[in-house]
C-alpha cells in the first residue's frame, strides 16, 4: 500500500469493493478549501444533528458546508429556519407550495405556509464525514 501526506491527493479511482489493478498513481496537492467552497465569503459550516437525510448520505456528526450565495432550486439540499428550528431538507416547490422533504421515510413532508417564519440560509454544496 502506497501512502503519501494528508496534503496530497492521488487522482485515481479506488475501488470500495473488489481489488482492480492499480493504475498509474498521479499525486498533486488537494486543497479542500479550494476544491469544496467557492464563495469563502458567503460560505457557513454546520454540524448535523439527527437522521432525516440519510437517504442522501447526511448523517447525524457530519459537517456541511452551505453556500449562502446560491440560489436554491426545487430539489436542491438547503438549510433553513423554520419557525425558529434550524433544519436541513430538499426543497420541493410545485405549483404554489413549498415543501421540506426528509430523506428517511420516518418523517412526513412539512407543508410551508404563509403563516409560518420561513427562511432559506443557503444550498448545501458538501457533506464531510469523519471516520476517526
Amino acid at each position: 500500500m502506497y501512502f503519501r501526506d494528508q496534503n496530497n491527493f492521488f487522482s485515481i479511482a479506488v475501488s470500495a469493493g473488489f481489488p482492480s489493478p492499480a493504475g498509474d498513481l498521479f499525486a498533486s496537492q488537494l486543497n479542500l478549501q479550494d476544491y469544496l467552497v467557492k464563495n469563502p465569503n458567503s460560505t457557513i459550516y454546520v454540524r448535523v444533528s439527527g437522521d432525516s437525510m440519510r437517504g442522501v448520505g447526511i448523517f447525524s456528526g457530519d459537517t456541511l458546508i452551505v453556500d449562502k450565495s446560491i440560489n436554491p432550486k426545487n430539489t436542491s439540499i438547503i438549510l433553513c429556519v423554520l419557525d425558529g428550528e434550524f433544519l436541513v431538507k430538499k426543497l420541493n416547490i410545485n405549483n404554489n407550495s413549498t415543501n421540506l422533504v426528509s430523506a428517511n421515510k420516518k418523517y412526513e413532508p412539512i407543508i410551508v405556509t404563509e403563516y409560518n417564519d420561513f427562511r432559506i440560509l443557503g444550498v448545501v454544496v458538501a457533506s464531510i464525514k469523519k471516520f476517526i
